[in-house]
């Protein structure tokens, strides 16, 4: 990641210096087990918050990679999970001083397909958080990206999904949603 200092003229002609964030964009998986009962999460050391979090598997995409297919390698090399079953929900600006985006692949059916493959900087625990608690997980502010999880989730829920499988885990997203 790199930071610059641009100059800019703002649209009522006043000139500022902004930080801009570059890099690369990034794309994340929420996880849905068979039967939608738990979703895959990772837990790993954050050296912002300087403690631990339970997050979405998820990472930057490679050159020439497509947004889904990162989802899906950052799912399987993190936790191990991997699913066929697979709805991209779209993506969102990483930050107002940032051109990145990120991505967001919901999976249905999500299963232990291999065993992790860390890259050096990682370390952590796979969790599986029941789904009955994912909607309070996301709005308890311990998650980095709820906003993306949410914005995600309601997103899947005003689709047409391809197939059954999908159909299924929507209906259930939808329940999440409204429910008290």
């Amino acid at each position: 990641m790199t930071i610059n200092r641009d100059t800019y003229e703002e649209p009522d002609g006043a000139v500022t210096d902004w930080d801009v964030i570059a890099g690369r964009d990034s794309a994340a998986t929420l996880a849905f087990t068979p039967a939608a009962s738990h979703v895959v999460l990772f837990e790993q050391f954050r050296v912002g918050p300087g403690k631990a979090l339970l997050e979405l598997p998820g990472g930057y995409l490679n050159s020439n990679e497509k947004p889904a297919d990162t989802a899906l390698r950052e799912l399987r090399e993190e936790t191990g999970y991997h699913s066929e079953s697979a709805f991209y929900a779209g993506s969102e600006w990483w930050a107002a001083n940032s051109p990145r985006r990120k991505h967001l692949l919901i999976v249905a059916n999500a299963a232990e397909a291999s065993e992790t493959a860390w890259d050096d900087s990682e370390s952590g625990h796979v969790r599986l958080l029941p789904v009955a608690e994912l909607m309070d997980f996301l709005v308890s502010g311990e998650l980095t990206d709820a906003g993306l999880a949410c914005r995600g989730m309601a997103a899947f829920a005003r689709s047409t999904p391809e197939t059954q499988v999908l159909a299924d885990l929507r209906d259930c997203v939808r329940k999440l949603l409204i429910a008290p």
